[in-house]
């Protein structure tokens, strides 16, 4: 398979010169009062010599598996840090001077290279010798097998999301001898989604051996089991303690292929409140704080009081469309919503300009790409109403909009549709819940429109493309469906390497019939929402949006 690097950046705004300006007397609950108060009086404050850094989250991981269902940044972060994969995409610096994956390579992590088949359908890879997971077990070729049977054979959305390059595990995959394993693919054009699907948390690779001695009748995989005791694989980090609702420790693994990371101890604090997050690490009170305000990320950069982070993002706000039932269920109605949506605004006024316009909803760098053909988003009232009038709507057209209090730019942006579809034809409830809740009525499609963020962790087109929107996938939440679509992907995956100009032009199509059937209305890309202390330094930003606690290291 030839070698492929990303493609020039799409352009990026200049770099804000940070300027010191005086920050307003901020007014503190005393709840927030006293949670400033315990993390500065901590011993664990990050230094060199503690080695402990903190992390203000707004919840913790309701599940130790990605098996049993976990897809909260919560979940997502825990598996990163605690589990590991055959290979990974490699960190590199962009324009801005920040880390990011080079989502178009890979590099081995516990296989320590692989070999591709001249005709591009056998994929051998070498695993480390001597690797030993958190329990200590040696690292073989029967744990990656093991794994994926355990994938294939229980409620985890691993066929789901692997399809069409992984199908069948027990044909695909095969033991050479204990440190190399053989996967094949049907079709060549297959190869970069598999190398990109092994290369993300659907492919954690599991100590067999322990979980296999934690089997039972009722849990033949001990999925329920990892559910509930999180040390079963190769990462950096372990478990130490959680106290559900409040504080998750995870420890180095003393045991990790590449040697414990220079971060001894992460302390994940769950701090509800988006603005006391940011207090706590422009105090330094803690040294990551995650998921906060766009304006609290500008304030923070232009003061200088934490570091903020520039990359070419992937992850992007976006409203997902219930397309089964309620008024989204008529295409004209989700039409009009889509030229109801003010996307200039909500760029300038949420995101403060740390965002960027979207067309289509894929990665617009991948090699081969074209945008030809796709309306880019753009506010137009006129034109909603128009269209709701030709579908028979006289009166606004009443929907209500689903967000997470665990997104906080989420009901911001909601505010914005409200206000501006009112001119386009529409009437606009939010209803603002906790994560829980947004979660249950989300993947219950009990929902008009959801505001979430948003990306594909697998930056292969095909991935993407059919990541949300394959037939009975519980990612799915639109509920859309198009056998025009899927014919349209599968002419991209016929045409050989899917980063070619050939199958650009497949998924080029498939996006066309896409937005003409508006299941979703991308808003636009936005700029990673995290913040560190000036005490720390090592973030990258990665596809799955979450902190790479391996990566980080103290400021001397």
């Amino acid at each position: 398979m030839p070698e492929h690097s990303p493609t020039t950046p799409r352009a990026r705004r200049a770099r804000r010169t940070p300027r010191i300006r005086a920050l307003a007397a901020l007014a503190a609950t005393s709840a927030a009062a006293l949670l400033l108060a315990s993390c500065s009086a901590s011993s664990d404050a990050a230094t060199p010599a503690t080695a402990t850094v903190i992390e203000a989250v707004p919840s913790l991981p309701t599940s130790f598996a990605y098996d049993d269902g976990d897809f909260t940044y919560a979940g997502f972060e825990f598996q990163v840090n605690t589990n590991a994969q055959l290979i990974r995409n490699p960190y590199v610096e962009n324009a801005d001077g920040d880390l990011q994956q080079d989502y178009f390579s890979f590099e081995g992590e516990l296989a320590e290279s692989y070999d591709v088949s001249d005709d591009g359908l056998t994929y051998t890879f070498h695993l480390r010798e001597g690797v030993l997971s958190q329990a200590g077990n040696e690292l073989t070729a029967d744990d990656v097998l093991w794994s994926y049977e355990r994938k294939w054979n229980t409620a985890s959305v691993a066929p789901l999301l692997s399809s069409p390059a992984i199908v069948d595990p027990a044909r695909q995959f095969s033991k050479i001898d204990d440190y190399t394993v053989q996967i094949t693919v049907d079709r060549a054009g297959d190869g970069f989604t598999l190398l990109a699907l092994l290369a993300n948390v659907s492919a954690d690779i599991f100590d067999s051996t322990l979980l296999k001695e934690h089997e039972s009748a009722d849990d033949p995989y001990a999925v329920a089991w990892s559910a509930e005791n999180g040390n079963y694989g190769f990462g950096a980090y372990m478990l130490e303690s959680m106290t559900p609702g409040e504080e998750l420790v995870l420890v180095a693994n003393p045991n990790y292929y590449d040697g414990e990371p220079e971060v001894k101890k992460v302390i994940q604090r769950v701090v509800a409140d988006a603005g006391t997050r940011t207090n706590l690490v422009r105090n330094d009170d803690v040294q990551v704080a995650v998921q906060l305000r766009p304006a609290d990320l500008v304030e923070l950069e232009e003061s200088g009081a934490a570091q903020t982070f520039l990359a070419d993002s992937i992850n992007y706000s976006t409203a997902i469309l219930n397309t089964t039932s309620g008024p989204f269920a008529d295409e004209a109605v989700r039409t009009a919503f889509r030229y109801a949506m003010p996307y200039e605004q909500i760029i300038e006024e949420v995101y403060k300009g740390r965002a960027e316009a979207m067309t289509g909803f894929i990665n617009p760098n991948y090699p081969g790409g074209t945008l030809e053909g796709l309306e880019p988003g753009s506010y137009q009232p006129e034109k909603a109403k128009e269209v709701l009038e030709a579908a028979g709507y006289t009166e606004p057209v009443p929907i209500t909009i689903l967000t997470s209090n665990g997104v906080p730019d989420a009901q911001e942006v909601a505010v914005q549709i409200q206000t501006y579809a009112a001119d386009a034809g529409f009437d606009v409830s939010i209803d603002a819940v906790p994560v829980a809740t947004a979660n249950e009525k989300y993947y219950s499609k009990n929902f008009d429109a959801y505001i979430q963020r948003d990306q594909a962790i697998s930056q292969s087109p095909p991935y993407e493309l059919l990541l949300s929107y394959t037939k009975d996938s519980p990612l799915n939440n639109s509920g859309w469906t198009s056998d025009e679509y899927y014919a349209a992907v599968a002419e991209g995956v016929e045409a050989g390497d899917a980063l070619s100009e050939a199958a650009g032009v497949a998924w080029n199509k498939a996006q066309q019939i896409w937005q003409a059937a508006s299941p979703a209305v991308p808003i636009a890309f936005i700029e990673p929402s995290p913040a560190f202390s000036n005490t720390i330094t090592g973030y990258a930003n990665r596809s799955d949006a979450v902190i790479d606690f391996s990566n980080v290291t103290f400021v001397e």
